[in-house]
């Protein structure tokens, strides 16, 4: 990052930025090196080192402007040839003009190879990885859930423990994990030899889709004491929540066929929605935050990228749709590409951390109207999955991805019309 000048000479623009992306599938990380136009005109080159492991590169400025210093952690080891690559520093520069302003920047950029004994580099079955932030595992019989915004609780002690005779079971919630959004279908497609039906049932309805599981009108029910989560929920029955109150929808609503809504009685946050088919609610993840297990006095959250990252990963994983269009309900909303599902970079940026950060690249669109995208009049050969969350939660989805894509070099903010973001996965420690 710049540093402060330390005389007249160097009042100038010093500002250094640095850029690495892993590129898994070709094994290389390309590098970017960002720093004013302006200094070019005084013959200004930066020193570029790579650091005796190999996995970290440093750049620094000759005099007058040896004072300016910046340092990048790299997602992976590159090999011992990418000193000689980044010797070759002259190679490569290029002046860009950043997007609103008027001065512009010389950038460089540098294709290094990962070194082969590198343990570290990441599996590259990138979707089987866990990818889903709080799931039935990371919980306990004592977790509560709370407002994010203003720590109301909304499930505490569950209230059907009250009522259990001594030695019934243990008290606290029981968590489950739900299947897949698309199980009761499957489950139909595998069983090629199903059961057959009892003699008198003639060629109706088969029971064993009941009592086997495996029929497509097996529903999913909310249970007292049970909490069922999925990717973006955790499904309760009514009786277990408190400090929530149900908004009806307004008449034009309504005619859209939203959902009640469950609004925290607090601050009127929005924390779930009424699910009439499981006859339960569902308390987005994006609006809580958990204490997982007493003793512990500790609240965590997830940031809400890694939650509607996850939804994405699990569209892409069941249904293998790559575009989706996100939007709350609005007119508008914003068209996604994944481009990639799983990479790793490192910056320099304001949000500069130490260790790699793992993310999903991201092109995207604004859009002013969804409903003809997802609703073409003639039909259309994109194809595309409907994401549609919570106000507050598109709105934190796309600042994310405005400043994501600020934080990239200029060169590599644009992909033809698209713009190009990311948002950062969950990551089981």
């Amino acid at each position: 990052m710049p540093a402060s000048p330390e005389n007249s000479e160097t009042v100038v623009d010093t500002s250094l930025y640095l850029h690495a992306e892993l590129l898994p599938n070709i094994r290389h990380i390309t590098l970017y090196i960002s720093l004013p136009a302006n200094l070019s005109s005084q013959n200004t080159q930066p020193l570029i080192t790579l650091s005796e492991s190999r996995q970290a590169v440093s750049v620094s400025l000759p005099k007058p402007f040896n004072h300016v210093t910046d340092t990048i952690k790299l997602p992976a080891r590159v090999n011992e040839a990418s000193r000689r690559i980044l010797a070759t520093n002259r190679q490569g520069a290029a002046t860009t003009a950043d997007n609103g302003l008027r001065t512009g920047r010389r950038e460089f950029s540098f294709r290094m190879q990962i070194d082969d004994s590198d343990d570290l580099l990441p599996r590259q079955d990138a979707l089987i990885d866990d990818f889903v932030p709080w799931t039935a595992a990371d919980m306990s019989p004592s977790t509560r859930l709370r407002c994010r915004a203003c720590e109301n609780v909304v499930l505490d002690t569950p209230r059907c423990a009250d009522i259990q005779s001594e030695g019934s079971g243990p008290e606290g919630w029981t968590w489950k994990d739900l299947p897949s959004g698309n199980w009761a279908e499957m489950m139909d497609f595998w069983h090629c030899h199903k059961p057959d039906p009892p003699e008198g049932h003639g060629h109706g309805e088969d029971p064993n889709a009941q009592t086997k599981g495996y029929g497509a009108a097996n529903q999913v029910m909310a249970t007292a004491g049970t909490v069922l989560v999925d990717v973006a929920t955790f499904l309760v029955s009514e009786v277990d929540c408190r400090g929530l109150k149900k908004v009806q929808p307004s008449p034009e609503e309504t005619a859209q066929k939203k959902e009640i809504s469950l609004n925290c009685a607090k601050c009127n946050a929005t924390i779930g929605i009424e699910d009439a088919v499981a006859q339960g609610w569902r308390l987005f993840k994006t609006s809580l935050s958990a204490n997982i297990s007493l003793p512990s006095s500790t609240w965590e959250t997830h940031p809400i990228e890694t939650i509607v990252a996850a939804q994405l990963l699990e569209l892409i994983e069941r249904e293998s749709a790559r575009r989706f269009v996100i939007h709350c309900g609005r007119p508008y909303g914003l068209l996604l590409w994944v481009f990639n599902p799983d990479f790793r970079y490192s910056s320099s940026s304001a949000e500069h951390n130490v260790s790699s950060q793992r993310a999903m690249k991201v092109l995207f669109q604004e859009v002013g109207d969804v409903d003809s995208i997802l609703n073409p009049g003639q039909g259309s050969s994109l194809s595309l999955e409907e994401v549609r969350v919570p106000e507050s939660v598109y709105e934190a989805v796309e600042r994310d991805l405005k400043a994501r894509n600020e934080m990239l070099p200029a060169s590599a903010r644009e992909f033809r019309e698209w713009r190009v973001g990311a948002l950062h996965r969950f990551e089981s420690e």
